[in-house]
């Protein structure tokens, strides 16, 4: 079983909130920093605590985390949404699709706008407002 881990620079919960909403997501676990217990080794700064240290949503049947993670735990030039990866998504109905591409597409980027293609009744391709990428079908037959 293949899990997309999707990492954020501190607006995880946000981001949570938002696919929550997007895709009718179940299942909504998070811990935060601030749960863990104290650890000198691994001080959490008073800002940070209520970022994501995991949390998890069913998205589509499928399970998917989240995070966020200090941008000095990563060199910050490489530290940026790429469209390299997307999540896939296969949509019950086309009314499903629809929404979920409207939504998606406030404050982010349409790569393909919603049409029907030879592959599929429906396919998007649209980066949202956190730099995720998805790639939306809905299969007419």
């Amino acid at each position: 079983m293949v899990k997309p881990f999707i990492t954020f620079k501190g607006d995880a919960n946000e981001a949570i909130n938002f696919y929550e909403k997007v895709f009718n997501g179940t299942d909504k676990k998070v811990m935060h920093y601030g749960d863990m217990p104290s650890n000198s080794e691994f001080p959490v700064d008073e800002s940070k605590k209520n970022w994501v240290l995991h949390g998890t949503l069913n998205i589509c049947g499928s399970e998917v985390m989240f995070s966020d993670t200090d941008e000095s735990l990563h060199d910050k030039n490489t530290f940026v949404p790429s469209c390299m990866i997307s999540i896939a998504v296969d949509f019950n109905s086309e009314e499903e699709i629809r929404i979920a591409y409207e939504k998606l597409k406030e404050e982010g980027h349409v790569m393909m706008e919603l049409s029907p293609q030879f592959f599929a009744g429906l396919y998007a391709w649209v980066s949202d407002k956190f730099g995720v990428t998805w790639q939306m079908t809905y299969h007419t037959h």
